[in-house]
């Protein structure tokens, strides 16, 4: 009969040394553990609570002649609230996934900043040559969907597939 270990190791929280499967799970995708799983889905019911205040928020600044002035302004202050909310589950979520997760989310999110960046930046110029104008609220879209596309990207790329 052998004693128990001393100096039991502690788990380093992977989901493989906690029994957790990587490749399987309510949307999983074979980068992620059933808790990234959890935490990604606190981030897109914050997220989902943040837009659906932002459009009432926004509906209520185009019309706040027959909104009651208070209700405009804890609309406005309650989707900041929830977007901030929103923004601290995803970093909770960034900081508990393994490296290559973090890798791709990362680069997905410099992929959708550069191309709001660029269209910051040079979509004015073309404002200028005669483009019709933007509104600000175009770039915020613009890195959404990049990032987006890179999450996409970064996924196929590092599962096998044959993205760039």
């Amino acid at each position: 009969m052998s004693s128990p270990d001393p100096f039991p190791r502690e788990s380093s929280g992977t989901p493989v040394e906690a029994g957790d499967s990587l490749s399987g799970g309510p949307g999983c995708d074979g980068f992620s553990s059933s808790r990234d799983a959890g935490n990604r889905l606190r981030f897109g019911a914050w997220l989902l609570a943040a837009m659906l205040v932002y459009l009432g928020a926004t509906a209520a600044v185009r019309w706040r002649e027959s909104v009651p002035a208070a209700l405009v302004w804890s609309l406005v202050g309650l989707a900041g609230l929830l977007a901030i909310q929103a923004a601290r589950s995803y970093l909770v979520f960034l900081r508990s996934v393994d490296e290559l997760r973090r890798k791709i989310e990362t680069e997905a999110l410099a992929f959708g900043f550069a191309a709001g960046a660029a269209l910051s930046l040079f979509y004015p110029l073309l404002e200028g040559l005669g483009a019709p104008r933007l509104d600000g609220d175009v770039a915020a879209a613009v890195m959404m969907l990049a990032a987006g596309a890179g999450y996409w990207l970064g996924t196929r790329r590092y599962s096998g597939g044959d993205g760039a």
